[in-house]
């Protein structure tokens, strides 16, 4: 009986299982609400508006004639601080005191610039980007925004955690997916870097993409999907939100301007949650082939899983170019055509294949290729599957050490073989120190790590009062860092134990300090330059940058980015507003500025500065700032060193293009493409003669003559 029983209970359960399978989807999906906002700045208008969803009412969707159910979550698509910080961060937290519902959060360029909520949001949901299921809904929110810069990048741990998250989802569940930045912005470094996610995107039911940024309240397509832009809380436009409204397996979204009227009156979006019928098609690049390196000849080999007559045209665009010459369809939707390596740079390239349909609709998928070269040559390549913008580090035996967005150090062997990692709980930003042995890392969790540099074992650790995103320096003795505060640390190098902290700035350190007959400088996103004492820890004296001082919005401009070299005892340090500040070593006072800079090196001998030029130049220059040769390199405006070593310069560009320029005459001796048309944020590390190059791609490249 008991036996009978239970095998009865298994099969009712079987049988709900198959009624609930066999539901149509609205019949899986409730019936809910939510709001979607952006761009608070914590200013108090935005408080206003967030004190709305303190008790939660029936909403009017003015358009739809219809009503929606009151808000049961919120998720805000960034900028919701105006210079990121723990001290902002409470302020917004503080505007839902009185608010019951449950908050979800991507962060904005304004919060990950000047001192990163990424590390707030690690705190909150366990990663700065992550999912979750409401109501028969999936929910991905991403974080595009740049990590302690602002430009917007999806770095491949990232993609990769988007790849695994929907593969558990299946291809008919809605997805809602959130980030900062509009898909069609110009601030991605190309197409291609927005292009890696969208392809993983496309088989999957993307109900809409939300987003925020601009302050606008709008919605549209962005290559078949639908896109909502979440307006902003405080302005200065009309402040208010979307609400989004899902019935009976239809969305509804209308924006709310602020105010007690509980009507939203603009419409925005109204469709199915249901998979279309016809889904997107399977798109089959067999040649280039993701990452492969071609020499005379690239072939391109693609076809579409479509219906006979179904694709009408297809173009290919070569690293995002606008022109584009019609391709001969064949059989089965297929096309085929020959590159000429010749024509093309040695290095990265991206190659995006659109086919059109009979209706006029786009289908589109990218993938990127290497072009053979001989000079430089491609002594390894590894993907290390973490975006970095840490400068590679060269340890006495050879091995390379990176940080990576995903919290873990790597040591690479000459041949680019992963030797050994170390995970922290924070993504790294600076670059790491290698002295005596050990490796030194600051991590965002805090903490300072001395790592046995032969192994990845854990010597010390030293835990500072916020985020660690500055690059240490040593005196031999000493360990200098500083962390989000703006707290400037001196720890014994063997031990970890703290020798003195200095105060003085009163906001974030990101840079690498300069160590100097005694005394260590540094930038803070405060606007000013610091000069400290290494024996005590006191001031020695302080300087507002030059684009802080004739700028209204100082802090915007302050010498946060790239950190200040000596060179015959006068300063040379750049800001965010791309004035190169010098000063005199000892007091402090400005003797001029120099325009255009974005960052600057030592010379090797100490005795002349490169600047990193945003007009697309690499200068050398005197220790009185004047002009001893000029190169034409694509330089850009990234914030990071040129790199002199054995009589070259190297310097990188915006979106990987690296330059080997002749340190005595400025001649450029070769350039190659690192990444294809993706940013690298990070400096050039070099060895001998060879560099490596870490790109946001994730690529880790050996390059050598």
């Amino acid at each position: 009986m008991f036996r009978r029983s239970r095998l009865l209970l298994l099969l009712m359960i079987i049988g709900l299982y198959a009624y609930a399978a066999a539901l149509p989807l609205q019949a899986a999906i409730g019936n809910f609400s939510f709001a979607h906002i952006s761009d608070d700045h914590t200013q108090a208008k935005a408080a206003i508006t967030i004190s709305e969803f303190e008790n939660p009412q029936p909403i009017l969707l003015e358009p739809f004639k219809t009503i929606a159910l009151p808000l049961s979550f919120v998720i805000d698509t960034g900028d919701i601080t105006e210079f990121g910080g723990a001290g902002p961060f409470k302020q917004y937290q503080d505007y839902f005191k009185n608010v019951n519902l449950p908050l979800y959060i991507s962060v904005g360029n304004h919060d990950g610039t000047w001192r990163s909520l990424t590390y707030e949001l690690r705190q909150l949901f366990g990663s700065p980007y992550y999912s979750f299921d409401k109501h028969g809904c999936h929910f991905v929110i991403l974080n595009s925004s740049g990590f302690q810069h602002p430009l917007p990048s999806f770095g491949p741990e990232q993609l990769e955690f988007v790849k695994k998250d929907l593969e558990k989802v299946g291809k008919d569940h809605p997805v809602f997916v959130a980030f900062h930045h509009p898909p069609s912005t110009s601030e991605f470094s190309s197409r291609y870097d927005l292009d890696r996610l969208l392809d993983i995107l496309r088989p999957y039911n993307i109900v809409c993409i939300m987003y925020g940024h601009g302050h606008g309240a709008n919605a549209g397509k962005y290559e078949n999907f639908d896109i909502v832009q979440g307006g902003s809380t405080y302005g200065p436009g009309p402040a208010g939100y979307q609400v989004y409204s899902i019935m009976d397996g239809v969305l509804r979204i209308a924006y709310k301007d602020q105010g007690p009227e509980a009507k939203a009156t603009k419409k925005m979006l109204e469709k199915p949650l249901a998979a279309p019928a016809k889904r997107y098609p399977n798109i089959s690049i067999a040649s280039p082939k993701e990452g492969a390196t071609y020499h005379a000849q690239v072939p391109v080999k693609v076809w579409i899983a479509a219906g006979k007559g179904e694709i009408q045209s297809a173009v290919a665009r070569l690293d995002g170019a606008k022109e584009t010459s019609a391709l001969e369809l064949k059989s089965g939707g297929s096309f085929e055509r020959l590159l000429n390596a010749k024509t093309l740079s040695p290095g990265a390239h991206n190659l995006k294949v659109t086919f059109v349909d009979k209706d006029g609709k786009e289908y589109h998928r990218s993938t990127h290729f290497y072009i053979d070269s001989t000079l430089p040559k491609v002594l390894w390549r590894t993907m290390t599957d973490t975006a970095s913008k840490t400068t590679p580090t060269v340890g006495a035996d050879g091995t390379i050490y990176i940080g990576g967005y995903d919290g873990r150090v790597l040591a690479y062997n000459g041949l680019g073989k992963l030797k050994w990692q170390f995970p922290t709980k924070g993504a790294i930003a600076g670059q790491l120190l290698a002295k005596g042995g050990n490796i030194y890392v600051g991590s965002e969790d805090r903490y300072l790590y001395c790592l046995n540099a032969a192994n990845g074992s854990m010597v010390w650790s030293f835990e500072a009062e916020e985020p660690i995103y500055s690059s240490p320096v040593s005196d031999g003795k000493s360990i200098y860092f500083a962390c989000g505060t703006g707290a400037f640390y001196s720890v014994d190098a063997a031990t970890g134990k703290q020798n003195w902290k200095n105060t003085a700035a009163t906001y974030n350190i990101e840079i690498q300090p300069f160590l100097h007959d005694g005394k260590v400088y540094y930038g803070a996103w405060d606007t000013f330059i610091y000069c400290v004492d290494t024996s005590d820890g006191k001031l020695v004296w302080k300087q507002v940058g030059s684009a802080s001082a004739r700028m209204p919005a100082a802090r915007y401009y302050s010498p946060g980015d790239c950190g200040p070299v000596v060179c015959n005892n006068v300063v040379f340090t750049p800001d965010r507003g791309y004035d190169c500040t010098l000063s005199d070593a000892n007091t402090g006072t400005m003797i001029t500025a120099l325009k255009s800079v974005a960052g600057v090196g030592l010379s090797q001998d100490k005795q002349s500065v490169y600047l990193r030029c945003t007009n697309n130049k690499l200068q050398k220059v005197d220790s009185a700032g004047k002009t001893i040769w000029e190169a034409e390199v694509p330089a850009g405006m990234v914030p990071t060193a040129p790199t002199e070593l054995n009589g070259v310069v190297y310097v990188c560009g915006n979106k990987g293009t690296l330059s080997a320029v002749s340190a005595k005459d400025g001649k450029v001796l070769w350039q190659y493409e690192a990444t294809p048309q993706l940013y690298v944020l990070a400096g050039v590390g070099a060895s001998g003669s060879t560099a490596y190059v870490m790109g946001m791609d994730g690529s880790l490249t050996a390059l050598g003559q």
